[in-house]
This record gives structure tokens, C-alpha cells and sequence, in this order.
């Protein structure tokens, strides 16, 4: 059963992929007797919009539809991430490159298992963090959740 699922969520991938945006998260589960698929999307560069998103869930929709492969009592739901998106992999970190961030730690650096700075330089696994003219070297295998900081002026 995992594999077909695993299948499953491929070719709904898939679908999704062909309009050029990035799936973050996704989920196919079970909730009051039907099937939710729930992903998250957002282009490269960022700056989806909910229009980008129902266009998005509609073609799901239309796939799931034609090809029946979750029976036929489901719910799609395609979200952006949102102003409050977690950054996890490098490439998230790099789209935030120069701007204010917040840490949670797995492990305290410098005696602190939350930081907040401004984003220096950002590799394959690491990042350099300024806060208070100090520069902290982070690994990503030590970042429990990161997210950019929104500051509103």
C-alpha cells in the first residue's frame, strides 16, 4: 500500500510541477471519510497568489477526476506557504540571503538555542548569521525551524 501511495502522490506531483512552481509540503490522508490532498506550492523566486493556486487545484482536480485514482470522494486543497513560510533547505535560506532571520537550535550555539540576525552567506550546509557585530557559523543539521522575519514598518 505505501508504494501505491507513494505512486499516487508522484503523479499528483507531477501534475503540479507542470505549472512551474515548487511543491514544499504535500499530504495525502483520510479525514471524515474521504481523501485530503493538501500541498503547499510556491514558485522558485516566490510570490504565488491564491488565483495561481486555484488554477492549481483546479488542474488537480481535473486529474483526480479523469484518472480516478482516490475513488471519488476527495477534497484538493493547494496553499502558499504564507508570509510565515519555514525555511529548511539551503535554496529556502538563499531566497532570504541579507535579511533578518530567526533560529531554533537543536543544540545552543554561543549558549543560545534561538538566535536572530541578519543572514550573511548561506552553503550546502551551513549558514553565517550576524547578531550584535558577531558572526555564528549555524549547520543545518543543527536548525530545528527557521523563518524569515517580518518586520512591519
Amino acid at each position: 500500500m505505501v508504494s501505491r501511495n507513494s505512486d499516487i502522490q508522484d503523479k499528483i506531483k507531477s501534475v503540479i510541477e507542470t505549472e512551474g512552481v515548487e511543491v514544499l509540503d504535500f499530504k495525502i490522508f483520510p479525514a471524515s471519510g474521504r481523501n485530503v490532498v493538501r500541498c503547499t506550492v510556491d514558485y522558485i523566486d516566490g510570490g504565488i497568489t491564491m488565483g495561481d493556486c486555484a488554477k492549481i487545484n483546479k488542474k488537480v482536480f481535473s486529474y483526480l477526476d479523469e484518472t480516478n485514482i482516490l475513488g471519488g470522494d476527495y477534497v484538493v486543497e493547494i496553499n502558499s506557504p504564507g508570509l510565515d513560510r519555514p525555511l529548511k533547505s539551503s535554496q529556502d535560506f538563499l531566497k532570504v540571503k541579507g535579511k533578518a532571520i530567526s533560529l531554533w537550535l537543536n543544540e545552543p550555539v554561543g549558549n543560545k538555542d534561538y538566535l536572530e540576525g541578519e543572514l550573511k552567506e548561506v552553503d550546502e550546509n551551513k549558514l553565517l548569521l550576524e547578531l550584535k557585530g558577531e558572526v555564528l557559523e549555524v549547520f543545518f543539521s543543527n536548525i530545528r525551524l527557521g523563518k524569515e522575519k517580518i518586520e512591519i514598518k
